[in-house]
């Protein structure tokens, strides 16, 4: 049961959207030097994103490869 008072559009009007196809559900933790760490906020700043972003990119590039070396 809501709460009196409360927001009713919440859940729908107040939604965060990221702006991709498929929800990001799941999480994968990496410890780094801090140097890396600050070599990947400053690329991060470079090309005007976050450093999650490029992580992904970085993973879902290595994985192609992968699947093309296997594949070959």
């Amino acid at each position: 049961m809501a709460r009196r008072g409360g927001n009713p559009d919440f859940g729908t009007k107040y939604r965060f959207d990221n702006g991709r196809s498929e929800p990001l559900s799941e999480q994968v933790k990496a410890q780094v030097h801090p140097d890396i760490k600050r070599q990947l906020k400053d690329l991060a700043d470079q090309e005007n994103c976050t450093v999650p972003d490029l992580i992904r990119e970085a993973l879902e590039q290595y994985l192609a490869s992968k699947q093309t070396t296997q594949a070959s």
